[in-house]
């Protein structure tokens, strides 16, 4: 096992050490002490940036997976009780072309949790080699930076007096250490994994999936996310005795991390048709309220938006009289375009807008391009 990750156990041991050195240099312990627990929560915070752009592939495959939940469900009632190998066929080639129109996939989700399961491994038998590292048994003399006397640093730093080798069954086998300390650091760290993932998934089930009618039958995704809800903290109690007090503490640290960067995705990117979604569209209509747009306007900004078309924002008329545009309460009637103070139409100006700021993207481009050009 060690030979097959032996890779990412040598960028894991380097990022470690660099981290640790540079919380030195800013005035931590050299030797053992906290530094090496902040260093596995540096190592959080760069893995998880690292894997920030599958995460926000994930997410958008997530909400077209939701969003296209009732057109599934649709094509599942169409071949309800078909079992013969044609009908069967057809339905996952129907549910194919749908994945391919709206651009989801029901396995992009699952990229970010691929590419951690590796790290985390790699993590765990870092942690595993530092005891054999620290009294130099082990295979190699050195990981990566890591040393024999960095080993045993490293063994000498503990969480709340429960070193970082450490886990909830071996406690017993270590002397010079309470055996109750370490279940208790190893049995809260798990408590905290369980509580975080059931509340990230709680709040993708209750929060962002788009609601769907009863009668037609029950979501798939809504189920899938209700064993998730329950099952990866099962799994985490079980699992969690076994890791080593370092490995909880990188788990709790990435957890709260998912927790944080969900809540701000489903405050700000929701599902449409989500709970989540009716709160923001909510809260946008009300800032509008209180930027001086009536009904109409607010509803003419919508409809734009919906097309795809560019964003204009209609005026207030306090906001289009300091502007000095003039905005009749109603068309003439012959039909003639209403021109502001400066002779130009709102779709005029709108239209000028729109042709200034694609002038503006076309000159960064081609200054960008330009600096490219000089430094290759």
């Amino acid at each position: 096992m060690d030979t097959i990750l032996y890779p990412i156990m040598w960028v894991i041991a380097w990022i470690m050490y660099g981290i640790h050195e540079g919380l030195v240099a800013l005035g931590m312990d050299s030797g053992a002490g906290p530094a090496w627990v902040f260093a596995i929560l540096g190592l959080t915070v760069v893995v998880r940036l690292c894997i920030l752009p599958l995460y926000n592939k994930q997410i958008k495959a997530s909400r077209n997976m939701q969003a296209l939940q009732p057109e599934m469900m649709k094509i599942q009632r169409k071949y309800k009780g078909k079992r013969d190998q044609i009908s069967m066929q057809r339905q996952q080639e129907e549910l194919q072309a749908l994945y391919k129109k709206h651009d989801a996939s029901p396995f992009a989700s699952c990229l970010p949790l691929i590419i951690q399961m590796p790290v985390l491994f790699a993590l765990y038998r870092v942690l595993i080699a530092f005891p054999s590292l620290a009294t130099g048994s082990w295979s190699r003399d050195t990981l990566g930076p890591i040393t024999k006397q960095i080993a045993q640093h490293f063994e000498n730093s503990t969480v709340f007096g429960a070193p970082l080798s450490a886990s909830f069954t071996s406690a017993p086998h270590l002397p010079g250490y309470s055996a109750t300390t370490i279940r208790v650091v190893a049995g809260v760290l798990v408590l905290i994994m369980i509580f975080t993932m059931y509340w990230t998934q709680r709040q993708l089930m209750k929060k962002n999936m788009p609601e769907i009618d009863p009668s037609e039958g029950k979501n798939p995704a809504q189920q899938m996310q209700k064993v998730m809800l329950y099952g990866f903290p099962l799994l985490y109690l079980f699992s969690g005795v076994a890791f080593p007090i370092g490995v909880l503490v990188y788990w709790c640290a990435g957890n709260l991390w998912n927790m944080g960067q969900q809540s701000w995705f489903i405050r700000n990117n929701p599902t449409p048709g989500s709970k989540a979604y009716k709160e923001r569209e909510a809260r946008l209509a009300a800032k509008r309220k209180r930027a001086g747009l009536t009904e109409e306007e607010a509803q003419e900004l919508d409809e734009r938006e919906a097309q795809g078309g560019q964003r204009y924002q209609p005026m207030g008329k306090e906001r289009a009289k300091k502007a000095g545009i003039e905005q009749p309460a109603a068309e003439p009637a012959n039909d003639e375009p209403v021109r502001g103070k400066d002779g130009l139409t709102d779709e005029e100006r709108a239209r000028k807008r729109y042709e200034r700021r694609q002038a503006e993207r076309a000159r960064r481009k081609q200054n960008k391009n330009k600096k490219n050009r000089k430094h290759n």
